[in-house]
């Protein structure tokens, strides 16, 4: 737009008076042109649900990385739906840049050590030389649970040189079968009918949980060198 056109978009701008639809097109001025990752720092869950409403209407680059608002639901059980876009969040960082809006518990979140986190989320592939149970050990420290059968995503089971497994990312399980310390087929099955759906050649085993390590980390480390804008400054402080 052409209101931004003489705008500083540099971290330590201050920019007030905006409306809400001005500072979304603020927001998108700024990435256009700084071309990199952008925090858009909100200081509620509500209003980080508002602003990416707003910004997902003008482009599919902008993500959501939200966090219950309260210090009490440290205590609680944390919210699965909210865990899991967080987690789809940082896996699609992977591939920025992106806008991510969150919430300032969020910006505050301790998250799992990136290296760390990256050294367990190996790819499984057909031929690949490794045990079933280093497969079940790795998907023990990425926060899979171990039932029966798989119905739902977050569970793994095993029968004999299967491991059956639902990644939070994928639409089905797949289902594992070794020779041996080799995999021999990778395949799709559905999680109601327990039949194979289709074959495919490898697939990324990646966390389930926000795995706890040494040195954690911020979303920051996730995006460094990230524009941060916030809005609201006066109550996030």
């Amino acid at each position: 737009m052409q209101v931004f056109e003489k705008f500083s978009f540099e971290n330590n701008i201050t920019v007030e008076g905006l409306t809400n639809e001005l500072a979304v097109f603020y927001v998108l001025e700024s990435f256009k042109k700084e071309k990199k990752n952008t925090i858009v720092l909100t200081s509620n869950l509500y209003k980080a649900n508002q602003v990416f409403r707003s910004l997902e209407t003008y482009t599919d680059r902008v993500l959501l990385f939200p966090m219950d608002d309260f210090f009490t639901s440290l205590a609680v059980a944390v919210s699965p739906e909210l865990k899991i876009k967080r987690l789809e969040t940082l896996e699609k960082l992977k591939n920025g840049p992106y806008i991510v809006i969150t919430n300032l518990m969020g910006y505050l979140h301790f998250l799992p050590n990136r290296q760390a986190q990256e050294s367990l989320e190996i790819w499984l592939k057909k031929d690949l030389e490794i045990s079933r149970d280093e497969v079940v050990r790795v998907l023990d420290e990425l926060g899979y649970h171990r039932e029966s059968i798989v119905t739902s995503t977050g569970e793994y089971a095993v029968r004999g040189f299967v491991v059956d497994v639902f990644f939070h990312s994928e639409e089905h399980p797949v289902r594992l079968e070794f020779f041996g310390d080799t995999i021999e087929e990778i395949r799709y099955f559905d999680e109601e009918t327990q039949l194979s759906l289709a074959s495919i050649s490898e697939i990324r085993c990646e966390a389930n949980e926000e795995i706890e390590s040494e040195n954690p980390n911020s979303l920051y480390d996730y995006m460094p060198d990230a524009t941060l804008i916030t809005f609201d400054i006066d109550q996030i402080k």
